[in-house]
């Protein structure tokens, strides 16, 4: 049988190597499954992305993907009910809710723990009214720090500094307008 060689090898860069026993997760989607040779046994290899880290600024979808058992929320910010509006309202009914949703998808998120979300949010389960969801849906930008402020006295409970905070706001007002839900 011929032999297989993957050139280059690779060099340790943003995420842990790591050898058999597999891990106990269930989830496979981050698995590739290689049969060397016939007579072999499938090899699995894992791929993983670096794990997510708190106050991490990103596309929803992406940081979903990362945040495993962590005690991390993944946070639309503003709250995907508004974003959800703000849709609705600029595209009518040119946009299906599939479209909507693949849309949300990669809305702008942070990473928070999990008892400061649950505790502090504004937006976190029923809190997120429906009243909250138009009014800040009309204004994306005071959204984002309103949605934040509220989460900040329980993140500042927790340790984080000020420019920390900072940082994170900054990278979230950044992103939504990259991605053009404010100018």
């Amino acid at each position: 049988p011929s032999q297989i060689t993957v050139l280059p090898i690779p060099e340790k860069v943003g995420s842990d190597i790591e050898s058999l026993p597999m891990p106990e997760e269930k989830d496979f989607r981050d698995y590739i499954l290689i049969l060397p040779i016939p007579n072999m046994p499938p090899v699995y290899v894992y791929l993983s992305k670096p794990p997510v880290k708190p106050l991490e600024v990103g596309e929803y979808h992406d940081l979903a993907g990362r945040s495993r058992n962590d005690g991390m929320d993944i946070d639309h910010i503003p709250s995907k009910g508004a974003l959800k509006l703000f849709l609705k309202a600029k595209l009518g009914k040119a946009a299906t809710d599939k479209d909507i949703d693949k849309i949300l998808n990669s809305g702008v998120s942070i990473a928070i723990p999990h008892r400061i979300h649950r505790g502090y949010s504004e937006t976190y389960k029923g809190r997120n009214t429906k009243a909250k969801q138009v009014k800040d849906a009309l204004d994306i930008g005071a959204a984002i720090d309103s949605n934040f402020d509220a989460q900040v006295p329980g993140l500042r409970k927790e340790g984080y500094t000020d420019e920390q905070l900072n940082k994170a706001r900054e990278e979230l007002h950044q992103l939504n307008k990259e991605q053009g839900w404010y100018k």
